[in-house]
């Protein structure tokens, strides 16, 4: 497996070598995409995969962002509203562009890798009857999450404005909030603490908490914060305790 993972990698950097490394937004998203990856095989193994399927997890972890890099040289932008959707990007890159040979061969993955790509930032996952997709769908939405907790810590901008009604009223009703209802970093920062309500693997709620915790310390002027923050930690603890409660009876 080791080896394996080490050619998907040494392909992944031969990838984003065509870009400027300097530039510390494609280093970030080069390194974020490593830590999902890793994520991905960590999960994949503590959820139970086969070893095809641990396999898999791990490519679709290292290339779920991989329309990124092209998105920022065309827009400089990460910014999905104002540019392009980078998981509709990524796939075409991999899949229109043929990009996808450059990691594997193997076409029977072609279809689990483009749906949970293409779903991995959306609000829902669309209704399928396959639970093997849906399973690669659910992890790479959870797995990119708690990693984006690691990826913001110290980069929320103090910012003066209040967090809108709008975002709060959704905010409390515990479904993910779909970024365009997102007017000031405020909002959107709410709307990042958010994210937790979308997590659908529970195994995977400790180490998002940790990372979300360190995130919440690193914002200048969190105190605004403080209803959202509190309100995310108990939802968590309530999972946790659930979920432990359920695992000591098997």
């Amino acid at each position: 497996m080791e080896d394996i993972i080490s050619r998907y990698i040494e392909a992944f950097k031969v990838y984003v070598d065509d870009y400027d490394m300097s530039n510390v937004k494609i280093k970030r998203k080069y390194e974020h995409s490593l830590r999902v990856m890793e994520l991905q095989k960590k999960y994949a193994k503590l959820l139970g995969f086969e070893d095809e399927d641990i396999e898999l997890a791990i490519l679709i972890g290292l290339l779920h962002d991989i329309g990124r890099f092209e998105q920022l040289r065309i827009y400089d932008s990460f910014d999905d509203l104002t540019t392009i959707d980078h998981a509709l990007y990524s796939v075409e890159q991999l899949f229109t562009k043929n990009q996808i040979v450059r990691f594997t061969n193997r076409d029977d993955w072609y279809p689990i890798i483009e749906f949970a790509i293409k779903n991995h930032n959306k609000v829902d996952i669309p209704n399928i009857d396959n639970e093997r997709v849906l399973k690669h769908a659910r992890l790479i939405r959870d797995t990119d999450k708690v990693d984006i907790m690691v990826a913001m810590v110290g980069r929320a901008i103090e910012d003066k404005s209040s967090v809108s009604s709008k975002i709060m009223s959704l905010f409390k009703m515990h479904g993910l909030i779909d970024r365009k209802y997102a007017k000031t970093k405020s909002d959107f920062i709410v709307n990042q603490y958010g994210f937790v309500f979308n997590i659908y693997n529970d195994i995977v709620l400790e180490e998002y908490k940790q990372n979300f915790i360190k995130f919440h310390e690193s914002i200048k002027d969190n105190e605004k914060f403080i209803e959202a923050y509190e309100e995310v930690i108990k939802y968590i603890d309530e999972r946790i305790e659930k979920y432990d409660g359920n695992r000591n009876k098997i």
